[in-house]
């Protein structure tokens, strides 16, 4: 492995600890609940100073994607499990696996080589996003 390859591994390490560490992430996933306006602001702005302005990324680059969907890309790019992102939007599990299908489906309006290598999924793709 190369120093530069190290470098990107100790960061992910990191910036996952960081995440995991997070008081407001910490208590999301011990206790999932449905968020309110000013949770959602909260939840961004860490999002946003972890993974260098996400949501603002993601908002200029797929324009047609709504605040659900990026409450949506916030919950996967942090790993919650479906349950918890059922419990935080107040919706069903299977609704969440609707909603997956619905933002993949704005990406790939943007761009429709984004899913074209066969080992990547949505989760994969916000996650490396």
């Amino acid at each position: 492995m190369s120093s530069h390859q190290e470098l990107e591994e100790r960061v992910r390490e990191l910036t996952a600890e960081l995440v995991d560490n997070h008081e407001v992430i910490r208590r999301l996933r011990e206790n999932p609940m449905y968020l309110e306006e000013d949770g959602w602001k909260r939840l961004e702005e860490v999002t946003n100073k972890i993974y260098k302005n996400y949501t603002q990324r993601l908002k200029e680059e797929f324009p047609l994607l709504t605040e659900l969907d990026i409450q949506f890309c916030i919950l996967l790019k942090l790993q919650f499990t479906i349950s918890q992102i059922a419990a935080i939007i107040a919706v069903s599990s299977s609704s969440v696996s609707v909603q997956k299908n619905r933002l993949k489906k704005r990406l790939l309006q943007v761009n429709p080589h984004l899913f074209d290598d066969n080992n990547r999924t949505l989760d994969s793709f916000l996650l490396e996003y």
